[in-house]
């Protein structure tokens, strides 16, 4: 009968398309690259303990790019004001206000954006690194470039601590997502240990989903030896307690899922394509990326093109995504902490060496307040 055969037939087509659909975003977003470690990772024994005994360590990076010369100043004006209006709305578990991290791209060198966001720093709001969408450079070429970027930023504060002869000390977002040469907009294959050796504590350039540059390794803080070929990252050696790694970059990575059910990613963008929900927010809790040994420290990292997804970024959304964080974290009895990616780095050398109980107490561990949050520039 050709119903009969029709009942047979449609679960099979169904059983096709989903398999299909499952390529296919595999495909687009080039998943392939990370998906064996995904699995991997799904099907071995994980690290972790209860949500009572958990402490979430909610890190915000902003690819913030208002633009240059007087347009660029009006739009950092304004983003600036309505931002505050959201933070100041919001708290963690320890009554911290919701901080972020504004890593400006070094090539809009625009001063009066500079003094704003060393402003915002000294008012408690969040901190400043470096981003750049530096031109193809030679390794002789890139530490000169890069000296000077540093310095730009030194004169208002940024990279380091109010004290006598003060080391530098940035965090680091490629532009274009080309860390490392690993696409031929950078033309640096020794840029990891160039930035090491310029004070880079690490790099939150990840993840980059969709791109060649994501590397293999996800879910993780880890540690890489830079080599003479591209793209030296893509796998490393995890943090872990009673290991210290000060000679090596630290790889601060932002979660990457797969959602089976619907065949979708989760890669921590909010984004206006990508509005941040309590599922996802689930879904980067579980990620349950952690120093290894220390599994009741629970990093999340997200990061925005702030100033183009101004929408998700200024309107309700992203309101919305602080206050469903604390519900979350608060009807899951984790502890929340806001902090900035260099909070967010101290902690984790914290763990490292062995310290455990509350995070809070490690904010300020290994590297110093800069001096933008100490005094004001004007």
């Amino acid at each position: 009968m050709p119903w009969k055969r029709l009942l047979v037939i449609t679960p099979i087509l169904i059983a096709l398309l989903y398999m299909a659909k499952g390529a296919y975003t595999i495909i687009k977003w080039q998943a392939y690259i990370w998906f064996p470690s995904y699995i991997s990772s799904q099907l071995n024994h994980r690290e972790e303990v209860s949500d009572k005994q958990k402490h979430v360590i909610f890190i915000m990076v902003d690819h913030y790019e208002p633009g240059k010369g007087e347009q660029g100043v009006r739009i950092n004006e304004s983003w600036l004001e309505k931002f505050r209006l959201t933070a100041d709305k919001h708290f963690d578990s320890f009554g911290n206000r919701f901080r972020y991290t504004w890593f400006y791209p070094y090539e809009h060198r625009n001063e009066e954006v500079l003094r704003s966001l060393s402003e915002m720093a000294f008012k408690g709001y969040g901190e400043v690194e470096l981003h750049w969408h530096h031109p193809p450079a030679t390794s002789t070429e890139f530490p000169k470039m890069l000296d000077e970027a540093l310095q730009w930023f030194r004169k208002y504060g940024a990279f380091v601590p109010c004290e006598a002869n003060p080391a530098v000390h940035f965090a680091f977002i490629h532009g274009n997502w080309a860390l490392d040469n690993s696409q031929p907009r950078c033309g640096v294959n020794n840029e990891l240990q160039i930035l090491l050796d310029h004070g880079c504590y690490a790099d939150f350039t990840f993840s980059t989903i969709g791109t060649p540059s994501q590397p293999r390794k996800i879910n993780s803080i880890y540690y890489v030896f830079d080599t003479p070929d591209p793209k030296s990252y893509d796998t490393g050696i995890d943090a872990e307690v009673g290991k210290r790694f000060d000679g090596q970059l630290m790889i601060f990575e932002g979660p990457i899922a797969f959602e089976f059910k619907s065949m979708g990613l989760e890669f921590g963008a909010v984004e206006s394509y990508a509005i941040p929900t309590p599922k996802r927010i689930n879904c980067w809790i579980d990620a349950n990326i952690h120093v290894k040994g220390r599994p009741e420290w629970v990093f999340i990292k997200v990061y925005s093109h702030g100033v183009q997804s101004s929408n998700a970024i200024l309107d309700r959304h992203f309101d919305l995504m602080l206050q469903s964080l604390e519900e979350i974290c608060k009807r899951r009895l984790i502890s929340l902490h806001y902090m900035s990616t260099r909070e967010g780095y101290n902690v984790v050398k914290a763990a490292e060496e062995g310290k455990e109980g509350n995070p809070e107490n490690y904010r300020d561990y290994r590297v110093s307040k800069p001096c933008n949050m100490v005094r004001m520039y004007r």
